[in-house]
């Protein structure tokens, strides 16, 4: 018991992290529920991959016909009568999907059928002539019915889900979906269950169970309502609706709707139920009127309700479990013809389903799928991928691990609070406070953010040593003056603050200099030892009694060279976390490393120097030196790349302004031709050579774009500028231009620069382009100014 209640946990746990993936993929492979698709998307880079199906069992999809026709299955060409006992029928939908910005999905699905049935053929001795036959007279055979086990793939389909650009809290979203089913079904490879009403014909009396020999195109769109979202419950509504249209007006198209509910129990089990309907439209005439009745029309009732639970497992990987219903009337096709064989003699051989339907009464559902991301996700839009989040959910920032940050100012005294500057981000917060607080939890009234304590609160005209080292004398002249050696006690001036015969007045350890002078270190041996160098102030032993220098005068938290060359950068790195260090050395402000720029706040990744602009020209591009030094981390959100034109602003992609297009002079054709003569050769090569070696175009992709006049027909004159515009693409590829950085494409006479009526114009007109692609222009597109008439 103790392992299964530990799996059990386990299952629990993993299903927990991977909450965020918990969308039930339908039988297309996109999110959704059997074959009703949500308007959500599956997610950015979101790959999937299903195998669902159904599984049909029983005979009540095979009727047997009238006293006249006491059978089910009817094959006149091998004069095979029988019912259909025992039948399976399985559908399998595998699939692959992948979703694409959040907004679109695109998938295929190859669909499996297997048929399995006993088709014994009923036959009875004739008592006159004691031959085998049917019910009708007609000779028997007593044999098998033909085509019992039949398996086969249907037609493959493509699918694609284009979600509306709704932001990601509002409960409500849409989709237009599309889907094409191309002919993958062989004819001769056919069960007896009609999967699909597409796959009948209107009237001739044929059916494919396994897919029809024409594509199928599907059109449609989704409603979703997320009930989570408004805080109500773990609840989603999905509404469809669409048509279904076959390519051969011989077979049946109709509109479908459907409508589902998805309740999410916990996070890793959900359930589901479903209503679907296909609607006929195009009642389906046979020419087998006489077993018909007399309208010799017939229609089906396509309703279907499914039923299933979800079990979201680690790993991405969905159970699905259910069951579907027919909801429809007791109404069957008459006289169909399914199976089908080509006999010896090369004619074709069907067997006749006597009544039979699209949906059987039955059919349990399920399967597996899987699904995962092909690349970080970002859940929250904080531009911290989810698996460096801190806190995945809520809107933060990089620099504290994608959690929001607090208050940069807490007591309100307009000096930011330590972490500000520790996480460099006091220009950040520069309208909100400045400087670094060092008491952050009392409001203070000075540049370190500390209330302005008592200068002598001994009141013995003497300031206590605090009024000296922050240079505030004079700002107290008129209450006290020197340095008061013994703060705790009043004194007088001339022993400086403290009253007479004090050994250790400062409580540093160290005598004061009387002690010495007076030869009683022995006599205060037990309170204090060596010589004072600065009695009226509190110091480390190492400092002779003085207190420490400012090891950080720039408060960026690297230590001045002074700590270096004393070799103190241990102890003044270790007092930020050990009280005791702190407390022997009397260290009050820490620090670490050398800083080289000791008059300058900076960081640390630049020994303790402030870090330039790295995008002078504002364009998004980093200067050359943060590649240099390798501190593109550093400026996330402010620039990419290396900029090859630092000092001006530019949108090529590379931190230069864009390349204007340029018409290639000298490069002519003969009329209606696309050769690239000897001296339009020549030209080419120098531009090849300007395009590998010059350093503002060696990295540029561009298009060659071919243009003629108006002369001539359009048709042609586009054809001829297309091949015009690859034979100069061909022969730049040839001096050395590497080809992915090159495209081609014809205009033809649709993009003027000049006025065709006129003979100047026409020659104007007749010109091959280079153009420069950039982020936001492909190069692929007309940029010709001229209105014309």
């Amino acid at each position: 018991m103790k392992r299964v209640a530990m799996g059990l946990a386990l299952a629990l746990a993993a299903s927990t992290a991977f909450a965020g993936h918990a969308n039930t993929i339908n039988k297309t492979g996109f999110a959704g529920v059997n074959k009703t698709q949500s308007a959500q998307s599956l997610g950015h880079s979101k790959l999937v991959f299903t195998a669902l199906g159904d599984f049909a069992f029983g005979n009540d999809m095979f009727k047997t016909g009238d006293a006249t026709q006491p059978y089910a299955m009817n094959n006149s060409f091998n004069r095979q009568q029988a019912e259909v006992a025992d039948y399976i029928g399985v559908s399998a939908y595998v699939g692959l999907a992948i979703g694409l910005l959040d907004y679109f999905d695109i998938g295929v699905t190859m669909p499996v059928y297997y048929d399995k049935f006993k088709g014994k053929t009923t036959c009875r001795e004739n008592p006159d002539t004691h031959a085998l036959e049917t019910a009708q007279g007609t000779p028997c055979d007593g044999a098998d019915l033909y085509g019992a086990n039949a398996g086969y793939i249907g037609n493959l389909t493509a699918s694609i889900k284009a979600r509306a650009p709704i932001p990601a809290d509002v409960p409500i979203d849409f989709a237009a979906f599309f889907r094409y089913s191309f002919h993958t079904a062989k004819n001769s490879k056919q069960g007896v269950w009609i999967r699909e009403p597409e796959f009948i014909m209107k009237d001739l009396g044929y059916a494919f169970p396994f897919g029809s020999e024409k594509s199928v195109m599907t059109v449609g769109g989704a409603l979703t309502f997320d009930l989570s979202k408004v805080d109500i419950m773990p609840l989603l509504v999905h509404v469809n609706g669409g048509y279904r249209m076959s390519m051969d007006k011989a077979f049946l198209s109709f509109p479908f709707v459907s409508a589902a509910l998805e309740f999410y129990v916990l996070d890793f089990l959900s359930f589901f139920g479903e209503f679907y309907m296909d609607l006929q439209t195009d009642d389906f005439v046979w020419n087998y009127l006489k077993y018909q009745d007399e309208s010799g029309k017939q229609k089906l009732d396509m309703k279907q309700i499914t039923g299933a639970a979800v079990f979201h497992l680690p790993v991405g990987l969905d159970l699905q479990i259910g069951a579907s219903f027919y909801m429809g009337n007791d109404n069957y096709i008459n006289y169909v013809n399914v199976l089908e064989k080509e006999a010896d003699d090369g004619s074709i051989q069907f067997t006749t389903a006597t009544k039979t339907r699209v949906n059987p009464s039955v059919a349990l559902f399920g399967g597996l799928t899987w699904s995962g991301f092909l690349m970080p996700q970002d859940r929250d839009g904080d531009g911290v991928a989810d698996g460096d989040d801190r806190c995945p959910d809520d809107y933060g920032h990089r620099l504290n691990s994608g959690c929001p940050m607090g208050n940069p100012d807490s007591d309100e005294d307009g000096v930011c609070d330590a972490w500000v500057s520790e996480k460099g981000m006091l220009d950040e917060f520069r309208n909100v406070c400045e400087g670094i607080d060092q008491c952050p939890n009392e409001k203070g009234n000075s540049t370190n953010g500390c209330p302005t304590d008592d200068p002598d609160p001994d009141k013995d005209g003497v300031c206590d040593s605090w009024v000296s080292q922050k240079g505030q004398l004079d700002q107290f002249k008129e209450i006290c003056e020197g340095i008061d050696q013994c703060p705790a006690e009043a004194g007088t001036l001339v022993n400086n603050g403290c009253p007479e015969d004090n050994p250790d007045p400062d409580g540093d350890g160290l005598c004061s200099p009387w002690v010495t002078d007076k030869n009683k270190l022995d006599q205060y041996a037990g309170v204090c030892k060596g010589y004072d160098m600065c009695p009226g102030e509190a110091g480390a032993a190492g400092n002779k009694g003085c207190p420490w220098d400012d090891p950080d005068s720039d408060g960026d938290g690297i230590c001045d060279e002074w700590v270096v060359q004393k070799k103190l950068g241990y102890y003044f790195e270790k007092a930020a976390e050990d009280e005791s260090v702190a407390k022997e050395w009397f260290i009050s402000k820490t620090c670490k490393g050398l800083d080289k720029c000791p008059l300058e706040h900076g960081v640390a990744a630049n020994d303790g120097c402030p870090l330039p602009d790295p995008d002078l020209d504002k364009d998004g591009v980093c200067d050359a030196w943060v590649t240099e030094r390798n501190m593109f981390n550093l400026f996330e959100g402010v620039c990419a790349g290396m900029d090859r034109c630092p000092n001006e602003a530019g949108d090529d992609g590379f931190g230069c302004p864009k390349k204007k297009v340029e018409k290639l002079e000298g490069i002519s054709f003969k009329s209606g031709s696309a050769t690239v003569n000897a001296n339009a050769k020549r030209i080419l090569k120098g531009i090849a050579q300007k395009l590998k070696e010059d350093e503002a175009y060696k990295d540029l992709k561009i298009v060659i774009q071919g243009h003629t006049d108006n002369r001539g027909k359009a048709k042609k004159n586009l054809k001829l500028s297309d091949r015009r515009a690859k034979a100069v693409m061909k022969q730049l590829t040839k001096f050395g231009v590497a080809k992915n950085r090159i495209k081609a494409i014809g205009l033809g006479s649709t993009c003027p620069v000049d006025d065709n009526s006129t003979a100047d114009g026409r020659e104007m007109n007749r010109r091959i382009e280079m153009h420069f692609v950039t982020p936001e222009n492909d190069g692929m597109k007309c940029e010709s100014n001229y209105v014309g008439d």
